[in-house]
């Protein structure tokens, strides 16, 4: 019996219309997100360079992103054409009257492309021609009051206020470290400057004693290495007085001279004898090991059983010869 799902066409369908109506949806968001939907409207200006401008720049006003640098192009006047949009939902602000501004920065902190709207009643048609401010068209736009430039930021002036603090913050600093102003570090430095100047005032003084102390060391230093290279100093006469001890050890040393020059010439003797009685006790050794084997010889001779006879021992009360005084 085959397994049936009820409806199954059905469900497969409404899964597949799902996932179309989900794509259709994330699409549409990233769509607008991007401005797939949106329409842009294209204008154009010119610059003597490209520096400093590059495609996918925003177009700026007031800060708010407002379009977008679309392409860049060398004209036939050796010029660099510039085409950029305005979003639809700021097209309403680039009314006549209206110029694009590029703003350096001198420090390379970012390059701005700025757009400012015009006064006039009437919006610019697509693919107008917008004058930069820095031209003379722009400027006569300016002093005819067409448009009005916002007064920007000097980021220069801003870098230089936030500077001087820091400078003023140094210079309280290094006032300090030369021992003028206020504060725990000034008084420190001041303390230390009165401290060295007592210090310089007195070195002299200083170094004048040392000098006399210098010398008086030097003195006691000869005088005591006179006392002792002399024979007749002040050494000699603080260990032996009456001269009695230096003679004494004199004659000793020489009496142990002697003996040390004995000794030397025994041993001189000694080694020049050594080969002879080294000789003299190789020949007893040999007359010994002889005399064992002739031993040894006579005791294993059968003629010589019986061995030697033993000797009558006398009586110890009896008299001996070796009892006799001569």
């Amino acid at each position: 019996m085959k397994f049936k799902i009820r409806y199954a066409d059905q469900i497969v369908g409404g899964f597949v219309i799902a996932a179309f109506v989900l794509l259709t949806l994330v699409v549409f968001m990233l769509g607008s997100k991007q401005r797939w939907f949106s329409k842009d409207y294209d204008f154009r200006t010119t610059f003597d360079s490209a520096t400093g401008i590059n495609v996918g720049m925003p177009l700026l006003y007031k800060g708010f992103t407002i379009g977008k640098v679309k392409s860049l192009k060398l004209n036939d006047d050796n010029q660099v054409e510039v085409k950029f949009v305005v979003f639809d939902t700021y097209y309403d602000r680039a009314k006549e009257g209206s110029l694009v501004e590029l703003i350096v920065s001198p420090i390379g902190l970012g390059n701005q492309f700025l757009f400012h709207p015009g006064n006039g009643a009437r919006e610019i048609a697509e693919g107008s021609f917008i004058p930069r401010a820095d031209t003379p068209a722009g400027k006569a736009l300016v002093e005819l009051g067409l448009v009005e430039i916002p007064k920007r930021d000097d980021t220069i002036s801003n870098l230089i206020a936030q500077v001087n603090p820091l400078l003023q913050n140094i210079n309280g600093s290094l006032e300090q470290l030369q021992g003028k102003g206020k504060g725990p570090l000034a008084e420190t430095l001041a303390n230390v400057a009165g401290i060295t100047g007592e210090v310089n005032g007195n070195i002299g003084q200083i170094m004048s004693n040392v000098r006399r102390i210098t010398e008086d060391v030097n003195a006691v230093t000869s005088n005591l290495k006179a006392a002792s290279s002399s024979p007749d100093g002040l050494v000699p006469a603080l260990l032996d007085p009456d001269g009695t001890m230096f003679a004494s050890i004199e004659a000793s040393l020489k009496s142990v001279e002697g003996m040390c020059d004995n000794l030397e010439g025994t041993s001189g003797v000694l080694k020049s004898e050594m080969p002879q009685l080294g000789r003299l006790i190789e020949d007893l050794r040999i007359a010994v090991i002889n005399g064992q084997d002739v031993l040894e010889a006579l005791k294993n001779n059968p003629l010589l059983k019986n061995g030697v006879p033993e000797r009558i021992q006398t009586d110890s009360s009896g008299t001996n010869s070796r009892d006799i005084d001569f």
